[in-house]
C-alpha cells in the first residue's frame, strides 16, 4: 500500500462522513488538516516512539529549539575543552598561528611534525594506531578532517603551499569553547562528506543522515553497554525500512553487512569517538569478518547533550 492510500484510508476510517457526499470541499480540507496534524504528532514504532514532527526536527534542524536533542555546552563551558576534536582543532590553529605561515609538504599535507604532535596528545584512540609507522594525514584518519574544517570554514587560507590564519580564524579563537564546539560540530554533521570516513558510494548518508536521531538513541539507552546492532537496527527501521525488510533479495545479507559496517565506522568509530561521546568495546567473534562492537555513552556526552523535556511528550509510546 502506498503512503497516499494509507493516509486516505486512515482518514476515511476516522471521518466516515467524508464519503456521504454531504460535506463541502472546505469542510473535507479542514478535516484532512486536522487528521494530518494528529497523524504527524503520533509516536511511531519505527521512530522509537518519536512522532514524524519530532523526527523532522531532528533531521532538518537537529540542534534547533524544536529538536528533542539539545546541546547544553554553553552551561558546561568548563567541560567543553575536553572534546577531542575541539582540542585538536585548537592545537592545529595554534601551530599555524605560531608559524605565521605553516609550510606544507609537497603533496599539500600538514608537516609530519605537526601530525605527530596531534597524535601524541592522545586525545583520540584509534585501534590501528600501533600499526602506523609515520603519522601523516594519509595514515591517521582524523587529521585531514581537522585541516579541512579550517580551510572550508575560512579560518585559515592556503597560499603558496602554506597555511596562515585569516581574520575569521583570529576572531574564532576568541569565542567561548561552546561556540567553537557548535561551529565544528555543525561542519562535521552538515558540510563534511561522510564518505571520507568510510568509502561506501551512498552519498555519505549512512550514519550521517539522522545523526541526531542516533544521538537521541544514545542519550536514551547509552547508560547500558549495548551491541551497536541495537542502534543500527533502529537506524535502518527509520531510514532504510524498505531495504531492511527486503529479505528476499539475494544480495540482502551482503548489503546489510556493509551498511552495518559503514554505520559503525562512520557514526561510532569516527564521529562519536572523535567528539568524545562514547566508550567503545571491540568484541572478536570467531569465524566473522567484522568484529562486533559494544557501546556506552561517556560522561562527557551527558554534559554536552540532553533530551528536551519540552519534547518528551509521548516518548516511549509507539503505534
Amino acid at each position: 500500500m502506498g503512503i497516499a492510500n494509507e493516509i486516505w484510508e486512515g482518514f476515511i476510517k476516522q471521518y466516515p462522513q467524508v464519503k456521504s457526499g454531504r460535506l463541502s470541499l472546505d469542510e473535507i480540507n479542514r478535516l484532512m488538516a486536522k487528521y494530518m496534524l494528529q497523524r504527524n504528532n503520533e509516536p511511531l514504532k519505527d521512530f522509537d516512539g518519536l512522532s514524524p514532527v519530532q523526527m523532522q526536527a531532528l533531521i532538518s534542524a537537529p540542534l534547533g529549539p524544536e529538536s528533542i536533542v539539545q546541546l547544553k555546552a554553553a552551561s558546561n563551558e568548563e567541560t567543553v575543552a575536553s572534546v577531542p576534536m575541539l582540542g585538536l582543532s585548537d592545537m592545529l590553529l595554534g601551530e599555524i598561528r605560531k608559524a605565521g605561515n605553516l609550510k606544507l609538504t609537497a603533496k599539500g599535507n600538514l608537516p609530519v611534525s605537526v601530525c605527530t604532535s596531534l597524535v601524541q596528545r592522545g586525545l583520540i584512540r584509534w585501534k590501528y594506531m600501533d600499526h602506523v609507522k609515520k603519522y601523516t594525514e594519509d595514515n591517521v584518519p582524523y587529521i585531514w578532517p581537522l585541516k579541512d574544517h579550517l580551510l572550508v570554514e575560512g579560518l585559515v587560507k592556503k597560499r603558496d603551499n602554506k597555511l596562515s590564519l585569516t581574520k575569521n580564524g583570529e576572531q574564532y579563537l576568541t569565542k567561548p569553547d561552546s561556540e567553537r564546539l557548535l561551529h565544528i560540530l555543525t561542519f562535521f554533521t552538515l558540510r563534511f562528506d561522510w564518505r571520507n570516513l568510510y568509502r561506501l558510494e551512498d552519498g555519505g548518508t549512512c550514519g550521517n543522515l539522522g545523526w541526531a536521531y542516533s544521538l537521541y538513541l544514545l542519550l536514551k539507552n547509552g547508560h547500558k553497554r549495548l551491541n551497536t546492532e541495537f542502534y543500527f537496527e533502529k537506524w535502518m527501521a527509520a531510514f532504510e525500512k524498505e531495504r531492511w525488510e527486503d529479505v528476499a533479495d539475494p544480495i540482502y545479507p551482503a548489503q546489510i553487512d556493509w551498511l552495518r559496517y559503514t554505520y559503525n565506522t562512520r557514526f561510532f568509530e569516527c564521529f562519536a569517538v572523535w567528539f568524545g561521546l562514547v566508550k567503545l568495546h571491540e568484541i572478536r567473534v570467531s569465524g566473522q569478518i567484522f568484529n562486533e562492537l559494544e557501546v556506552e555513552k561517556s560522561e562527557l556526552m551527558d554534559k554536552l547533550f540532553n533530551i528536551s523535556e519540552k519534547q518528551k511528550e509521548g516518548w516511549g509510546k509507539s503505534t
